[in-house]
């Protein structure tokens, strides 16, 4: 192809194409052409060196608006627990302790110290009664309250309440020094020891100046075991002033029959302060009075204790109370 004609193909061509151009432009007039949508550019993901550098999950990235989080609730700070008012404790009911009591079941002699070697303060009739104050260390002996003044009484000789709470008095005056007998100068013979004494020789039976009747009741008493009777002349008459000893186990008491104001020739004994220990054997007898006998009788210090009478005897296997125990002048 010749130059000329290639050149005449080119002018053509670019006529064609700018006429093309023209009336599509021109065509596009009555019509918008709808734009092609614009495509985001993915962002480009950097990498760290560490994983601290990342945000905390949750957390804006730096240089980002922080987006509103929840408020997560958080635990309230522990705060000081107000005081308390004390609660009162709940009074428990106390019980009223007991008062140590007795109560005499005869008539008693009241001493100063717990034995019969201490000297005499007085005497109670039965059914008196008294405040305990303190005993002995083996509470065979009561201190008292008497007349506001310490006295002690033996304690089978009484009713004894609330004495478990009672403790050993703790002003037990010293007991009486024994009588000392005038010493007898040495003799140069070797000494030699004295025979023995024999007891008192008993009268014959129909040697006594009183008998012994058969006349006494005995019946179960399981509270108390008593003794009592009477003293009569030959004409049955009730008579006063006789003396009748009470033995067991050793001498115990001398009372007179009447005495005391108890009522015309009536004596009677209740030794132990409650049931007598079984086995105890008792006996009962006239003997002669001595000079004088303090009220309620006599416990220690005896003179003659020589029978004048039969022996009333018993053994004591179950608590029981004997009356109607009598004993006749001839």
């Amino acid at each position: 192809m010749s130059r000329h004609n290639a050149i005449r193909m080119w002018t053509g061509w670019m006529l064609a194409s700018g006429l093309a151009w023209t009336l599509a432009g021109c065509g596009g007039m009555g019509a918008q052409a709808t734009p092609l949508p614009t495509r985001t550019p993915l962002p480009t993901f950097t990498p760290t060196m560490a994983a601290a550098a990342q945000p905390a999950e949750g957390q804006p990235a730096e240089g980002q608006p922080a987006e509103a989080q929840p408020a997560e609730a958080q635990p309230a700070e522990p705060q000081p627990a107000e005081p308390q008012p004390a609660e009162s404790p709940t009074e428990t009911p106390t019980s009223t302790p007991q008062i140590a009591q007795l109560v005499l079941n005869d008539l008693v002699n009241i001493r100063s110290g717990p034995g019969t070697s201490y000297g005499l303060v007085g005497s109670g009739q039965q059914g008196n009664i008294f405040r305990i104050t303190g005993k002995n260390s083996d509470s065979s002996w009561w201190q008292i309250d008497y007349n506001g003044q310490a006295g002690w009484v033996f304690g089978q000789l009484v009713a004894v309440s609330g004495g478990e709470t009672v403790a050993v008095a703790q002003n037990i005056p010293p007991a009486p020094a024994p009588p000392t007998n005038t010493p007898v100068p040495p003799t140069p013979a070797p000494a030699q020891p004295a025979p023995a004494q024999p007891a008192p020789a008993q009268p014959p039976a129909d040697n006594y100046p009183y008998l012994l009747g058969n006349t006494e009741t005995c019946a179960p008493n399981p509270g108390q075991t008593y003794f009592s009777g009477y003293t009569r002349d030959r004409s049955n008459n009730l008579i006063n002033g006789i003396c009748i000893h009470l033995h067991f186990y050793e001498p115990r008491t001398t009372k007179c029959s009447g005495c005391d104001g108890v009522g015309d020739g009536l004596w009677g004994f209740s030794p132990f302060g409650g049931p007598a220990p079984r086995g105890t054997t008792v006996e009962i007898f006239v003997v002669a009075c001595p000079g004088s006998l303090p009220l309620g009788g006599q416990s220690s210090n005896f003179s003659d204790l020589t029978p004048q009478s039969p022996k009333w005897v018993r053994t004591i296997n179950d608590s029981e109370q004997c009356t109607g125990i009598t004993f006749f002048r001839k």
